[in-house]
């Protein structure tokens, strides 16, 4: 009986052949590696979380706040510094106007067939009469010398044109082409541009509505542009 090995109980037997992932060694490696999937997973939520948090953070916001703030006072300024220069083109406009605007001695007198201003002269001829125009209709020739007292080149018909007015009838006499002899003085007044400080003879040409009726001739203040309280009448008949 001595040499006779023990014999193994049924649970020994058992436990000496469980399978291995019953066995003591396999089932710690399993709660180790458990256990670290599940600190991985703690750890990167607590990375997530403080990065979160990191984007919250007030002192960022508050960066993000003086930003903005910096680039509204910065475009507070540059409107300022905008209008600034408009007002500083408007006044230098408003100087240049100032400047433009011609201080007269003469806006304009006449007296005895003698028109005269700052800018011009006109002396009037006493070489006034009907003629016939180049359709044959009746007309009203009138003589002039014209004195340029500008800076500039003038055409004499122009300035004529602007400053004095005939009418007959209350009606504005319309220019007509010449005829004749005189055809090239009223020609040449039309075209001729008379230099500063000098002198030119001219001419005017205006069809009449009857041979019979008085023409009056009206004159402008140069810097209203208003007739002036004088006038020259024509006799036709």
């Amino acid at each position: 009986m001595d040499n006779q090995k023990p014999t193994m109980t049924r649970g020994q037997y058992r436990k000496t052949h469980r399978p291995f992932y019953k066995k003591a060694p396999f089932i710690i490696t399993l709660a180790v590696i458990l256990i670290a999937i599940i600190g991985g997973i703690l750890y990167w939520r607590a990375g997530n979380t403080h990065k979160n948090y990191a984007q919250r953070d007030p002192n960022k916001v508050e960066n993000v706040s003086s930003s903005k703030s910096t680039k509204k006072k910065s475009s507070k300024t540059k409107s300022a510094k905008s209008q600034q220069v408009a007002k500083e083109d408007s006044k230098a406009k408003s100087d240049d106007k100032k400047s433009d605007t011609k201080t007269y001695s003469n806006t304009g007198s006449y007296n005895n067939l003698d028109y005269k201003s700052d800018d011009f002269e006109f002396k009037i001829k006493n070489d006034v009469k009907l003629v016939k125009d180049s359709t044959g209709a009746s007309a009203l020739l009138i003589k002039y010398t014209y004195t340029n007292k500008t800076k500039d080149n003038q055409i004499p018909q122009k300035v004529q044109s602007e400053n004095m007015i005939l009418k007959q009838n209350d009606q504005v006499l319309i220019p007509t082409g010449g005829d004749g002899d005189y055809a090239g003085m009223v020609n040449s007044s039309n075209l001729t541009e008379v230099k500063p400080g000098d002198s030119f003879d001219g001419a005017l040409l205006v069809k009449v509505n009857d041979d019979s009726t008085d023409v009056n001739m009206y004159f402008k203040n140069i810097q209203t542009h208003q007739d002036l309280s004088t006038m020259q009448p024509f006799k036709l008949s």
